[in-house]
């Protein structure tokens, strides 16, 4: 499967193979690739930013919409395998979180090289009960509603019937994956895990966060930002320095946890 198909490489300088680690990208429900175009500028070069694109979305409009996470993890993981890096890290924001969290365990089981770093952000931990309301399913009216109320849909583009026409399928889609993902309880990954919230994200509070420590085994450290649910896009510098930071730790083997619920 060609990686180009999925993923998005912001250009960087020529460095040694083995030197470089590949950070996947993986956006939030109706993102795309584009959410993380600006970030490359933000990183050290030896840090190379592949941003991912799910089928049915932003340079994949084309291909058919897939609605489960399973489906979408598949695809992503068989990818990574293939690639074969000597270093790489998962960045999942909201949806993008559980999508990067199923993924390694398809990479876990594919028997190939593991992520140094799993970063889980502004989602609970997948075996929390969800507090939001089920949507998916819900008539276009409503749905739109609740689009404007999450605020993560410019104005501008719900006011437009050609645009939510063009939008609606894939963001029903996502909606579609998350509200009916189901994980697995009984499994464990083995890899270090960041986890990072908005202090004012009302959905996903530091208990929400910390259910994600015990999906792990290996060290698990919980980071809170300032802003709400999109955090990652209001105080990207902050994330982005805070993200190398642990980046190099995990690299390091300097895995302590001491600075648990660290604020940023």
């Amino acid at each position: 499967m060609p990686t180009t198909d999925i993923f998005t490489a912001s250009p960087l300088r020529e460095q040694r193979a083995g030197g470089v680690l590949h950070l996947y990208c993986l956006p939030y429900a109706g993102g795309s690739a584009r959410v993380f175009n600006a970030w490359q500028q933000l990183f050290h070069p030896e840090i190379r930013i592949v941003s991912i694109d799910y089928p049915g979305r932003g340079t994949r409009i084309h291909e058919p919409l897939l609605d489960q996470v399973s489906q979408i993890a598949d695809e992503i993981a068989d990818t990574i395998a293939a690639e074969r890096h000597a270093r790489y890290a998962l960045f999942g924001h909201s949806m993008g979180s559980i999508v990067a969290f199923e993924t390694c365990h398809r990479l876990a089981c594919l028997g190939g090289s593991q992520p140094e770093l799993l970063v889980v952000s502004g989602h609970r931990g997948p075996n929390l009960p969800r507090r939001s309301p089920l949507m998916h399913a819900v008539s276009d009216e409503r749905f739109i509603a609740y689009l404007g109320e999450l605020g993560a849909t410019p104005p501008d583009v719900i006011a437009t019937d050609e645009l939510m026409e063009l939008f609606l399928p894939i963001l029903r889609a996502d909606f579609r994956a998350c509200e009916t993902y189901e994980p697995n309880p009984d499994r464990k990954l083995r890899v270090p895990m960041a986890v990072y919230g908005g202090l004012s994200d009302a959905d996903v509070d530091g208990g929400a966060l910390r259910g994600w420590q015990h999906e792990t085994t290996g060290p698990c450290v919980v980071r809170l930002f300032p802003g709400g649910h999109f955090f990652i896009r209001d105080h990207a510098a902050i994330v982005t320095a805070t993200l190398q930071r642990d980046l190099r730790e995990m690299s390091a083997g300097s895995h302590g946890t001491g600075d648990s619920n660290r604020r940023h």
